[in-house]
């Protein structure tokens, strides 16, 4: 018996040796995919962007002045007819293990998703861990510029939705997130970061609100910008969250890692104090439906830093210690409803994930109820939101710098 074990062992290591990993990819026969964007043509189909690599100019001696990335666009019936298409004009194969980002466009995003995005639930090779975002026009401009503040946009593309969660303003999502609540929608629709590609000169004058240098002795780059939420109900975007409304819903799922709240100065005009999230941050739901009403309650618990005190006046005392607590939980509580609103009763969707919770809560009554529940029930909710905020820790200083002594 040993004698026969030690045999195949030993024609294991042999055949490994010879053949080698079974999944192993050569490179000159195969393109690795970073990112990849899907469009629609004016007939109708997938129209596929794939952003690969050039393996040469990664290499350590190329310089950063050599292009890394190359795109190219294919076109198909569907998802894999355009993939097949790739392997026609090129030659080499698509490999999906390195995906960092996945892109919707618009047009793309306001038809039925599941149409097109089968394929990226089924490849064996696609792993659930990359990004996904909805592209606010085409995700082929996407990946096809070249911002210059970048030597790989696909990098560039995957650190800006990676830290989107750290603003609120956008939220990050996964691809395999995305797939499993597009596939089984009722109760939580799919969400997506809003991104979309602008020049810097066009961001200064329209986000930082100043005109922008002009002269001959600069360049100006394009830039990637995350702002908003991508809204889906029934396969389709139906709608989008600005950035307030965004950190509003993310106040609620429990997925900030940071914010900044502004507020403003007790007892002086023009003047703002920055509070700055930290610490525990605790978000619980009960969601019940009685007598032909659904009630939600939310329970949100933080605790916050003050940044900066742009004051005169500002001194660290009880009384403007309940002032700033009571300002966060006032903006905590404007911004949910801010959301709640736009996502239930104008989109008639459930991104919150209410009817899930429901469900856990009341099987029974769920299945009576959920084909009633995102365009009857939710939008007649009845909606209760408690915030307990605490000032976790002042500023270096306990008063502003500027306020001056009272010798009376």
């Amino acid at each position: 018996m040993i004698r026969i074990l030690r045999t195949l062992l030993s024609l294991g290591l042999l055949l490994s040796v010879i053949t080698g990993c079974w999944n192993r990819q050569e490179s000159d026969k195969v393109e690795y995919v970073l990112a990849a964007g899907i469009d629609l043509n004016d007939k109708g189909q997938i129209v596929l962007t794939v952003l690969t690599p050039v393996l040469e100019a990664l290499k350590p001696m190329s310089g950063l002045k050599a292009e890394q990335k190359k795109t190219l666009s294919v076109v198909g019936n569907t998802t894999f007819e355009a993939v097949r298409s790739y392997i026609k004009i090129t030659g080499k194969k698509l490999y999906w293990s390195h995906l960092q980002m996945l892109l919707i466009g618009e047009s793309a995003a306001k038809t039925d998703a599941r149409y097109y995005f089968d394929f990226f639930s089924s490849d064996p090779e696609l792993r659930g861990t990359a990004y996904i975002a909805t592209v606010k026009g085409r995700a082929l401009d996407m990946l096809e510029s070249s911002p210059d503040i970048t030597a790989l946009s696909s990098n560039y593309l995957k650190e800006i939705i990676k830290n989107s969660d750290l603003e609120g303003k956008a939220a990050m999502v996964y691809l395999s997130e995305f797939a499993r609540k597009l596939a089984q929608p009722t109760g939580a629709q799919p969400f997506s970061p809003i991104i979309r590609l602008i020049d810097q000169s066009d961001y200064v004058k329209t986000i930082v609100g100043v005109e922008p240098y002009e002269q001959k002795d600069t360049h100006q780059s394009t830039l990637f910008y995350a702002n908003g939420t991508g809204v889906y109900a029934d396969g389709k975007m139906v709608g989008t969250l600005n950035g307030t409304e965004t950190r509003g819903f993310l106040w609620v799922m429990g997925k900030l890692k940071s914010a900044l709240v502004v507020v403003p100065c007790p007892d002086e005009t023009d003047c703002h104090i920055s509070l700055e999230l930290s610490g525990e941050k605790v978000s619980k739901r009960r969601v019940s439906y009685q007598d032909g009403q659904a009630k939600i309650q939310l329970r949100i618990e933080v605790e916050f830093n003050i940044g900066d005190k742009a004051s005169t006046r500002f001194k660290t005392d009880p009384q403007t210690i309940a002032y700033v607590q009571d300002q966060f939980s006032k903006t905590i509580q404007n911004e949910v409803k801010m959301a709640f609103h736009k996502v239930a009763v104008d989109y008639h969707s459930d991104i919150f994930a209410f009817g899930n919770s429901l469900e856990d809560r009341n099987p029974k009554l769920w299945k009576q109820i959920k084909d009633r529940w995102e365009n009857e029930i939710l939008p007649e909710a009845e909606l209760d939101v408690q915030v307990i905020s605490k000032l976790r820790r002042t500023s270096r200083t306990l008063y502003s710098p500027w306020v001056k002594a009272d010798h009376s």
